[in-house]
């Protein structure tokens, strides 16, 4: 779960004046100013929030031949988050990932490592995650606990997750968004081939954004 860089060339930015600017799609920009963003939590107002696909990634990292990382990026992703700024630790976090979306800068290896041996996406069409409890460490920190499910088998896992920031969007939706950090033994779900040449532990790197629905 490429990046792309969104912008323009300074020199077409100059040619630009404040009716050429757009919105994602070619939608035209918002007129007015909008609120600056904020990085406190209970800026962002209760409600059943959907994951922003086009502005999320799950990227993970895994040692190989304890020499380097091999990254990895999972390109489809979908969740919903019920939130509740004024008691958060109720809040609840639905993540799923595709992993057949799995991509990878080496020609044809995303199809041996979504294959029966590695992920075997033909038969475990999803991996989940699932928030059983969410707690606030700092002003922009918290950790969010739950259980992941992979190749079948669920286990328990922790994120440690940092506010991005909190905001209307162009569109005038509530919007927040969060990046999370955590590691756990692929061993543990059964995924086993070729270790030790191929790490264990998995490093999972997870940047979403979320609109409010309701």
């Amino acid at each position: 779960m490429g990046l792309a860089l969104l912008g323009t060339p300074s020199g077409a930015r100059a040619q630009q004046g404040p009716q050429a600017q757009q919105g994602p799609r070619g939608a035209p920009g918002p007129q007015g100013a909008r609120a600056p963003v904020s990085t406190d939590p209970a800026a962002a107002p209760a409600g059943t929030y959907k994951l922003d696909a086009n502005h999320a990634s799950v990227i993970l990292r895994i040692k190989h031949e304890g020499t380097s990382y091999s990254t990895f990026r999972f390109n489809t992703i979908a969740g919903v988050l019920n939130w509740d700024p004024a008691h958060m630790e109720a809040s609840k976090l639905n993540v799923t990932v595709d992993p057949k979306s799995l991509v990878t800068p080496v020609a044809g290896f995303a199809d041996n490592l979504t294959g029966p041996n590695y992920l075997n996406a033909a038969q475990f069409a999803q991996a989940t995650l699932v928030s059983t409890g969410i707690r606030r460490t700092g002003p922009t920190t918290g950790v969010i606990t739950g259980d992941l499910t992979l190749l079948g088998q669920t286990k328990p896992i922790t994120i440690n997750a940092e506010l991005v920031g909190v905001r209307t969007n162009m569109r005038g939706a509530p919007t927040f968004g969060f990046a999370g950090v955590t590691k756990f033994k692929r061993s543990d779900f059964g995924l086993t081939t070729l270790i030790p040449s191929v790490g264990d532990e998995v490093e999972l790197t997870i940047d979403v954004e979320f609109n409010r629905q309701s």
